[in-house]
């Protein structure tokens, strides 16, 4: 019989497996091959194991596992293709690795796929050389038997694979029936040849109907309360079995018991040769959702009434707050410029500082709100931030050294380089950072260490890292300590103070720059935070040009300022005090008035006595007529008030008032409470095109 007579006989014979069969194949292929073993093998990854193997003494079990590097089939793998070494004491030789291990001296084997993939070898061998190399027929056997192997083990994975989804259906039909019984799911059926309509158990009982009811039709939209619903519902159902489109609707019905009922129905129709013969559907009862639904969108306009409460509390609360502490600050600021001896001087500072402290528990409050609703604003620009850090280092150096700590920063890796990045948020990481640990340590030392590594093109990864000495943090505090309002350890607020925001701002800020804070730490040993940003080089390309022109600023004297004049638009007397005495330290005059209806008579007047204000700081929030009104009142007076810069100095630091004042008019934004450098650096932003242009032209009458 021709090999492949033998190879047809044993594939067509349905009453072997595949286990048979192979060892018939092995068998005839020792014969044809005159080699005592063969060998069926699968081979993932360095594992070599026995599929089916024939031996003169069975001496290899099924199953056996061996490591392919030991086996000749090493070099099918790397080849890709077989191999066919009659006498292994010419070829390969002693070098190979399995010829000290096995006393095999002639083999034979080509790989074996299955759906496109390496499966294995089917391979021959013996102990005794061939006297000579290997036939073109017998390669070519090999090869059909090699590639007969595959395409069976491939067929019995698909049946394997249909006999489990058969399995898998079976069992998912079963449930679901299950399933549909205790869902309370409702089936039914429409032949549209008889008109018959059947209706499941769970369904009639959904509808309080007796389980004898015959139903027809148009029982159905009977069922159905709105009329133009029953309309609706009759026209979508009559397209569904036009067209064949699957049908799903929601109907108010009343059942047989008078209830009214909410269901959701899905049809499917079944077609046959372009014509729709049956419609099957299912049906669930979806009243409660319906309640839920209503009970929901109560609860969510509550939510939403709440947060706009809320943000309108923020708004008042923050207004409410910061005037007086631009009011305490701007005085002590006055006080402390003044001649005070040693102890008033400090009597001052300490009050300053606790002006401070305020000021930062409010802002914490305020920038958590604003960065918890996504508003938060980033004002990217150069930034030196190792400059950033050495400016901040020596506040916390005195801190420090009142307690007794050693405290060392070291910026080295970010000298000589800038970044784009908001210089304040940065140095609020810096800020909540140091402020925590030289708060929750006793004794020892603050470490702060930066690094940074380019990455990419324009781009550097910075790490800012912050250690202490200090009292630690559990591994179950670590998990909730960047969450807001949460501290490390329940007692903390009260041995410690603070509102639990600073960690929850750092990590936002983070997030912001794709970065991440990391904390590690244990109890009594001390903490370390570790803040990675990914921040963009500013000094590449024309980035940085852009960025700074805004600072190329003409400085002007004091005697140019007070041939000028400026016009505060303030209602609490306070305030009104303080701004005037910043305004007349810079060197700028200024007039006073109490609310947006007196401001914008006033510039009425100085307009008609031809004596223009050169800038106007508007409150916002004034009785009589808001800043934002007065704003939009002084831009109508004509072309000259149109360039009038107009600065908001208000409380309100809330997502969208900076917006409306810009809205309204106004050029700038400033929240109180503001120092004399900050102030001075919006007087000559605001003025020093105008005063540039007159010098200019005193330079040059023509």
């Amino acid at each position: 019989m021709s090999i492949i007579k033998e190879l047809q006989t044993i594939s067509n014979d349905h009453t072997m497996s595949l286990d048979e069969k192979l060892d018939n194949l092995l068998s005839i292929g020792t014969k044809i091959l005159e080699l005592e073993t063969g060998i069926v093998s699968n081979i993932r990854g360095d594992r070599y194991s026995v599929m089916c193997a024939v031996t003169p003494d069975n001496s290899i079990p099924v199953n056996s596992e061996f490591a392919l590097l030991d086996t000749y089939c090493a070099d099918v793998v790397n080849a890709q293709s077989h191999i066919a070494y009659h006498d292994i004491n010419c070829e390969p030789g002693a070098s190979h690795p399995c010829f000290a291990k096995y006393t095999l001296k002639s083999y034979i084997a080509a790989p074996v796929t299955v759906s496109g993939e390496f499966f294995g070898t089917v391979n021959f061998s013996s102990l005794a050389p061939r006297p000579k190399p290997f036939t073109t027929i017998e390669v070519d056997y090999l090869l059909l038997l090699a590639s007969w192997i595959g395409n069976e083990l491939e067929r019995q994975q698909v049946m394997e694979n249909i006999n489990a989804q058969k399995a898998i259906l079976a069992e998912r039909n079963s449930l679901l029936n299950q399933v549909t019984n205790l869902a309370g799911v409702g089936t039914w059926e429409l032949n549209l040849e008889t008109q018959a309509l059947s209706w499941s158990g769970a369904l009639k009982r959904m509808l309080h109907m007796h389980g004898e009811k015959i139903l027809k039709p148009e029982d159905v939209a009977n069922l159905i309360t709105d009329e133009n619903q029953r309309k609706e519902y009759v026209a979508r159902f009559a397209h569904m079995i036009k067209t064949g489109q699957d049908f799903a609707y929601e109907l108010e019905v009343r059942t047989d018991a008078g209830e009214p009922r909410w269901l959701e129905s899905r049809a499917h129709p079944i077609m046959e040769n372009g014509r729709c013969t049956k419609v099957i559907g299912a049906t669930i009862d979806i009243t409660q959702i319906h309640l839920d639904k209503a009970v929901l969108q109560q609860k969510s306009d509550l939510a939403e009434n709440a947060l706009k409460t809320r943000s309108e509390f923020l708004d008042k609360i923050s207004h409410e707050i910061r005037t007086p502490i631009h009011g305490v600050l701007g005085m002590l600021e006055a006080l402390m410029g003044t001649s005070l001896s040693n102890k008033q001087l400090e009597l001052a500072s300490i009050a300053s500082k606790s002006a401070d402290s305020l000021l930062k528990i409010v802002n914490d409050i305020l920038d958590f709100s604003k960065i918890d609703s996504g508003d938060i604003p980033f004002e990217e620009a150069p930034t030196d931030l190792a400059l950033t850090i050495d400016e901040q280092i020596p506040m916390f150096s005195r801190l420090a050294k009142q307690k007794g700590l050693e405290l060392i920063a070291n910026t080295e890796d970010l000298k000589g380089k800038i970044f784009i990045a908001d210089k304040l948020r940065l140095g609020q990481i810096l800020l909540n950072l140091l402020n925590n640990a030289i708060k929750f340590t006793k004794e020892g030392k603050v470490t702060v260490d930066t690094s940074c590594i380019r990455y990419g093109k324009g781009r550097f990864r910075v790490k800012i890292v912050v250690t202490d000495t200090g009292i630690g943090i559990s591994e179950q505090q670590q998990k909730v300590i960047f969450s807001p309002f949460m501290q490390a350890e329940n007692s903390a607020q009260s041995r410690y103070g603070g509102t639990g925001l600073g960690l929850s701002l750092v990590s936002k800020i983070a997030d912001h720059y794709q970065g991440n804070v990391e904390v590690s730490s244990h109890i009594g040993v001390g903490a370390r935070f570790t803040v990675t940003l990914m921040l963009d080089d500013a000094t590449t390309g024309a980035k940085i040009e852009k960025a700074y022109a805004s600072k190329n600023l003409y400085i002007p004297t004091r005697q140019e300022l007070s041939g000028l004049k400026a016009l505060i638009v303030e209602d609490n007397e306070i305030n009104q005090l303080v701004i005037k005495e910043q305004l007349k330290e810079v060197g700028l005059p200024s007039d006073l008035d109490v609310n947006g209806k007196e401001g914008v008579e006033k510039v009425k007047r100085a307009f008609a006595e031809k004596s223009p204000y050169a800038i106007i700081f508007m409150d916002c929030h004034m009785p009589v007529m808001d800043g934002l009104e007065a704003t939009r009142q002084i831009r109508e007076l004509g072309e000259h008030a149109q360039h009038i810069p107009i600065i908001a100095l208000t409380a309100n630091v809330l997502t969208g008032d900076k917006e409306k004042c810009l809205k309204s008019g106004m050029n700038d934004f400033i929240s109180k409470p503001v120092g004399v450098s900050r102030l001075k650096e919006c007087v000559f932003r605001h003025l020093s095109s105008q005063m540039q242009s007159n010098v200019s032209a005193l330079k040059d009458p023509a």
